[in-house]
């Protein structure tokens, strides 16, 4: 039915906040709605002055909204998908036209 990536995304979200530089990474479920109903991702990412920090924040902070414009594209919302072309938020399946 196509559902099969919605379940998929909160996971994809924590892998990329990993690999983007985050401090640490949660998966949880719940979030309010029933224990097993509904899984989040998760981050933190200290903040310490460095330069280092500094490029993992720009990282992280750029690629977790990012996901979530991708991720309400793909569902088909009419503002995420104009943010993500005005943007530049490459959305695979999802055909901009000119």
């Amino acid at each position: 039915d196509g559902s099969d990536a919605i379940a998929d995304w909160p996971i994809l979200n924590a892998l990329l906040n990993a690999v983007c530089g985050a401090t640490w990474v949660s998966v949880h479920h719940g979030g309010g709605v029933g224990i097993g109903k509904s899984i989040h991702a998760g981050m933190v990412i200290v903040a310490d002055g460095t330069k280092a920090a500094d490029r993992r924040l720009e990282r992280v902070l750029t690629c977790d909204p990012g996901i979530g414009v991708a991720r309400h594209a793909d569902a088909g919302y009419e503002k995420a998908i104009r943010v993500a072309k005005e943007r530049g938020v490459r959305v695979p399946r999802l055909e901009y036209g000119s």
